[in-house]
């Protein structure tokens, strides 16, 4: 992981907008840099009922953002942003590094008054592609729409103060560059899990829910984006479908809600299934690897979601897993390497089911692809483009 040396005793500010309590990409980037010598402090939002301070493998952890960076429309934002900057400038640092579109407004303001500063910004969504608002109603949306185009036309002023930019997939690095006028491309490094040996409880599902050990287990993890309409189809697929159950795991509102809705039409434990959310990513992946095909539904109208990165994709191919997915630009290029996936349109129900049909009458293949496409996406390969864009930063 290219000279590890070059690093130290260099100090480096990570903003970030929660409490941290656990953050995937944040924990393997900080792990990264400090095992490449840099003293690193993460300063992120506060949390009454979590210590102000504390230090967590080699680095420390500060909650001293206050509520109040997510509201830009805000009259007090501007002294709002102050207060927070005066306060990052008692420290010493060399770098402040930016996660997501509402610290970069702070780290930008902190470049402008401290210039010999590094700035990075490391953007895990496309917010122009990500039209939030729209899952709201009422005024809520309209207010929402606003705050949405203030954001993005912060974003493109405040990137071009960036040293480095980062960013997630090939597909979302183009459109920074198009949209922000980036004299260079935004570097990419994906958020991959560590590859681990796997603890697989085979039998799992089918013994805690009494399954039919001939019977696949469909997996969906995470955030649920399907429409009523489209939960209604895919229910009545995997009723017609005699040798497929399909487990949900999460533990957000919209879970909870079609777990009840699958009572109420009374294919609960008979043909899906709800399981709770592991504590983290290592679980979840163990957890996956005892289904057998994991299924991956977006927004396929928001180009955030078709340029973006999926968590959860990953997630299932470092369990051992073929996939089902609705189709995105980075899903599509690790299928043309290894032919771990069927897609189908969103909206598509008869190609949901045909998708179903073929992987399960080929699975094997599915299955050995998905194993092989494991070592190509392990966070050790994107943890070395990190150092080379730190160790680049300083010269």
């Amino acid at each position: 992981m290219g000279d590890l040396a070059s690093l130290s005793g260099l100090k480096v500010i990570m903003l970030l907008d929660n409490t941290f309590t656990s953050d995937a990409r944040v924990e393997k980037e900080a792990k990264t840099l400090v095992d490449s010598g840099v003293e690193l402090t993460i300063l992120c939002t506060e949390d009454t009922q979590l210590k102000k301070v504390e230090t967590r493998n080699g680095y420390t952890i500060s909650r001293i953002i206050p509520d109040g960076y997510n509201a830009p429309l805000r009259r007090n934002y501007k002294t709002y942003l102050e207060t927070v900057v005066n306060e990052i400038l008692t420290l010493d640092f060399h770098v402040i590094h930016c996660h997501d579109f509402y610290m970069l407004s702070i780290g930008a303001e902190v470049k402008k008054r401290r210039p010999k500063v590094k700035l990075i910004y490391d953007a895990h969504e496309y917010l122009r592609g990500w039209p939030f608002y729209k899952t709201s109603e009422g005024i809520n949306k309209w207010k929402g729409k606003l705050v949405w185009k203030k954001l993005i036309r912060k974003e493109k002023k405040e990137i071009l103060a960036a040293d480095k930019v980062i960013t997630i997939t090939n597909g979302i690095a183009k459109q920074f560059q198009l949209n922000c006028g980036l004299k260079t491309l935004p570097h990419v490094i994906g958020n991959h899990p560590h590859k681990f040996d796997l603890s697989i409880r085979e039998g799992y599902f089918h013994t805690k829910y009494g399954i039919p050990p001939n019977i696949k287990i469909l997996i969906h993890t995470g955030t649920i984006y399907h429409t009523d309409d489209q939960l209604q189809h895919l229910f009545e697929i995997i009723e017609k479908n005699s040798n497929i159950v399909l487990v949900f795991i999460g533990n957000r509102p919209k879970f909870y809600e079609v777990e009840e809705a699958a009572n109420k039409k009374g294919i609960l434990n008979k043909t899906l299934f709800f399981h709770p959310y592991p504590n983290n990513q290592k679980e979840v992946i163990n957890l996956l690897a005892a289904a057998d095909i994991g299924l991956l539904h977006i927004i396929d109208k928001w180009e955030a979601h078709r340029i973006g990165f999926s968590n959860r994709f990953v997630e299932y191919i470092m369990a051992g897993i073929p996939v089902i997915a609705t189709p995105q630009e980075f899903t599509k290029e690790i299928n043309n390497t290894y032919c771990c996936s069927e897609f189908y349109q969103a909206d598509r129900s008869v190609e949901l089911s045909k998708a179903i049909k073929i992987m399960i009458s080929n699975y094997d293949v599915y299955k050995s692809e998905a194993v092989k496409a494991r070592s190509a996406l392990d966070w050790n390969l994107e943890s070395e483009k990190l150092v080379n864009l730190y160790q680049a930063i300083l010269k």
